[in-house]
């Protein structure tokens, strides 16, 4: 089991990477190659996460074998962007389409996958891994995505084509996980769905992370409008990125507080955050207000992967955290990708932020009424 919680590390590595290194390009690449309705190729991506992530996640419970639908999953994503980079215009819809379905499941399998490894060891071994000591992979393969691979190679969507190969290579070397749970029936996905607690969850998670989403497609813009230089724009969304690592460094010790009291926390530290955005000229608050972002993100991401994770029958672990990806990275996203778009088309991104301090006050106050009962 520990070999297997070694792999997981790189697994996240590896899937983040290439998030740093398509989605800047995507715009441009389409735009060079004359690609009609850019927009609606860059949404695809959170519309199909909705409709086929718990899909996704049900049959990784299903089959008991979420490595290897994992497999399957990421080779199909690797086989879309390569039609996406490789053939004519006409197959670009094609192959966007195919890379999100493939996509859609790989983070919240990765999480399912931890989750339970996690526990395995637990029952059988002094715990050496903590959810957050891994999850930081992937905050750190982003980084690398964005700030290195894609910037200083240039490839665009080409580097993060050949990332997707490889990482679609590297699950070929993580050992299946044994699962002692019974197959789980369709009307069990059903009665989870009808848990108030798990939906309340989802609901708070989405509202909170929709703003995020929309924070970070037009925070260049922003900085453009309060008259910040993109150099020191990138420096601060790095220094966001570096506090969450912090923050997924020190889980453990995050663990001893209530995952529900966390997310009022994160919630309720939006708020100043946004305000800063909305408030902020200066370069310093703007490196301030983005270092909050490791924050809001590290901490809230701790807390309902615990809450879903707790809410979830075990026979359902994977269908839980894709019900959860699909809540934050689809609806979520959806909403606030749009939501930004129509705000900062309207009127303007300073305008938005004022609207995301509304929004991160109703999620605060949303927040409180998410329970938590630890096991006995």
């Amino acid at each position: 089991m520990s070999n297997h919680l070694s792999k997981m590390s790189g697994l996240y590595f590896l899937s983040y990477v290439p998030l740093g290194m398509l989605f800047p390009y995507f715009v441009t690449e389409f735009e060079a190659r004359g690609v009609e309705n850019i927009g609606v190729l860059i949404a695809m991506p959170p519309f199909v996460l909705i409709v086929v992530g718990p899909l996704w996640g049900y049959l990784a419970d299903w089959i008991q074998q979420s490595v290897r639908v994992l497999q399957l999953a990421i080779w199909l994503s690797a086989i879309g962007l390569i039609g996406v980079v490789f053939f004519e215009t006409e197959w670009v819809w094609a192959g966007m389409l195919l890379f999100s379905i493939g996509w859609a499941p790989v983070a919240s399998l990765a999480d399912a996958m931890t989750l339970e490894g996690i526990r395995q060891r637990k029952d059988t071994e002094t715990p050496k891994y903590t959810y957050g000591s891994i999850r930081q992979w992937g905050s750190i393969g982003y980084m690398v995505g964005v700030m290195l691979v894609g910037y200083a190679v240039g490839w665009g969507i080409r580097g993060g084509t050949v990332a997707v190969i490889l990482l679609g290579f590297y699950v070929f070397l993580i050992p299946a996980v044994t699962v002692q749970f019974p197959r789980p029936k369709w009307k069990s996905v059903r009665t989870l769905l009808q848990n108030r607690a798990l939906i309340w969850i989802l609901f708070c998670a989405a509202l909170h992370f929709s703003v995020h989403l929309g924070s970070s497609s037009y925070i260049m813009k922003h900085a453009q409008e309060i008259g910040v230089s993109v150099g020191w724009t990138s420096i601060a969304i790095a220094m966001g990125v570096i506090v969450e690592i912090i923050v997924f460094q020190c889980s453990g010790w995050f663990e001893q507080f209530a995952p529900n009291r966390l997310l009022v926390f994160t919630c309720a530290l939006a708020i100043p955050r946004w305000w800063l955005m909305w408030w902020g000229t200066s370069v310093e608050v703007l490196v301030f207000a983005q270092a909050l972002h490791g924050i809001t993100f590290g901490l809230f991401w701790l807390a309902v992967v615990r809450l879903v994770n707790a809410i979830t029958p075990s026979e359902l672990a994977a269908t839980g955290q894709s019900l959860l990806s699909t809540a934050v990275g689809g609806v979520g996203a959806v909403i606030g990708m749009y939501g930004a778009s129509w705000m900062v088309e309207q009127y303007s991104t300073v305008d938005f932020y004022a609207l995301s301090i509304l929004v991160a006050l109703i999620a605060t106050i949303c927040s409180l009424g998410v329970q938590w009962k630890p096991a006995v």
